[in-house]
């Protein structure tokens, strides 16, 4: 007797080949958007960074599904370039929380362009309802990560 389709795996694999689509068409546009040359992971730095200003490392070390070492070396370059600075945390004097500087600022504003444009051109078979209906489902879903995510 046939199995009836699994509409779980045929979601994950239709999403995953949405975020390879994405990253395959970001990445020849680097050079023109990445002057800091931060790098995928930099990047996802910075947007993240950008929804969560004052972070700490493991903040953004789980949010960036990376070990803490990967990210504070990426911090601590960033930091190097002027892209982001620490500061001793308001609410916890013993820890140290990171936010963008304004060089950091513009480069995520940069990022943010390209991926806006990208995203655009990958979503180009939709039309206007459906990326409403897509931009609407997303949020929801972000909405519920964020919530998930202890600080």
């Amino acid at each position: 007797m046939p199995q009836p389709p699994d509409h779980r795996a045929t979601l994950a694999l239709n999403i995953d080949r949405l975020m390879r689509k994405i990253h395959a068409e970001l990445h020849p546009k680097a050079a023109d958007f990445d002057q800091h040359k931060v790098g995928p992971l930099g990047g996802m730095l910075l947007l993240t960074l950008a929804d969560s200003e004052g972070s700490d490392l493991q903040t953004l070390s789980r949010a960036l599904g990376r070990d803490k070492s990967q990210v504070s070396r990426l911090i601590s370059r960033m930091e190097n370039q002027g892209l982001l600075q620490r500061e001793t945390s308001s609410s916890d004097g013993r820890s140290v929380e990171l936010r963008l500087t304004a060089e950091g600022k513009a480069q995520l504003l940069s990022i943010e362009a390209a991926l806006t444009a990208t995203v655009d051109e990958v979503l180009g078979p939709l039309n206007p309802a459906e990326k409403k209906t897509l931009s609407t489902l997303l949020q929801k879903i972000a909405l519920v990560d964020a919530k998930r995510s202890p600080r």
